[in-house]
């Protein structure tokens, strides 16, 4: 991969970092130190979900939320080497920059390829699964595995999912990696009453997330990763 490439993929910190943040460590390391905390805790607390939408130039989803593609494989899979039921050439692999705030939700979908979410900013974020064996799968991504949270969690391609800040989260940052790599033919956002149809157990769950946030104007249809 040209350094190039790797830099574009990989920008230098401090290029990351908006100004007024480095200004903000600067003046104050004892005071992080003395409060136990380090540099790069001191910064995600400074940081907001408005600072970050505003760096990486997120866009609103159709699920809900705020995102942007942040990598495509450069090399293709052919239609023949792809699963079933995928058409066209993919890209090996995509991944997206995903953030939400408190207040919003990725509401239920599924795609058919396999999808692994990594933990990044913030506070927790519930991701909710409903597989299609019936199973239903509540999981919580965030920085505190002794709680047992999850840096990483891999949602399988053709499982219905949502998710949400948790209680007192003011926004959760994730990446979501897609392989074979995403195109939104791929995408369907769940009908809440063709699910609780087939998983009446999770009726509750079900419509709170296929339902769009009180005050969320609707995106429109949208891409991800």
């Amino acid at each position: 991969m040209s350094r190039s490439r790797i830099n574009a993929i990989f920008p230098a910190p401090k290029a990351l970092m908006p100004r007024v943040h480095l200004q903000r460590l600067r003046a104050g390391p004892r005071q992080a130190k003395k409060n136990g905390m380090t540099a790069t805790t001191s910064l995600a607390q400074a940081l907001s979900a408005q600072d970050i939408i505003r760096h990486y130039d997120l866009m609103p989803h159709v699920e809900g939320g705020h995102y942007r593609r942040i990598w495509c494989s450069s090399q293709d899979l052919q239609p023949e080497s792809l699963p079933c039921g995928i058409c066209g050439s993919r890209p090996c692999s995509t991944s997206i920059l995903y953030l939400l705030q408190a207040g919003e939700r990725s509401r239920l979908h599924r795609i058919r390829q396999d999808e692994l979410w990594h933990f990044h900013l913030g506070g927790p974020l519930r991701l909710y699964c409903l597989t299609p064996d019936g199973q239903e799968l509540d999981r919580i991504l965030g920085a505190d595995i002794l709680a047992g949270q999850h840096l990483l969690l891999p949602m399988p391609g053709g499982c219905w999912f949502g998710a949400e800040p948790c209680p007192g989260t003011d926004f959760s940052l994730v990446s979501c990696t897609v392989a074979p790599g995403f195109d939104f033919r791929d995408f369907e956002l769940a009908k809440a009453a063709c699910l609780v149809r087939r998983y009446p157990f999770a009726k509750e769950r079900i419509e709170h997330f296929c339902q769009l946030p009180d005050g969320c104007p609707d995106p429109g249809k949208g891409g991800r990763a």
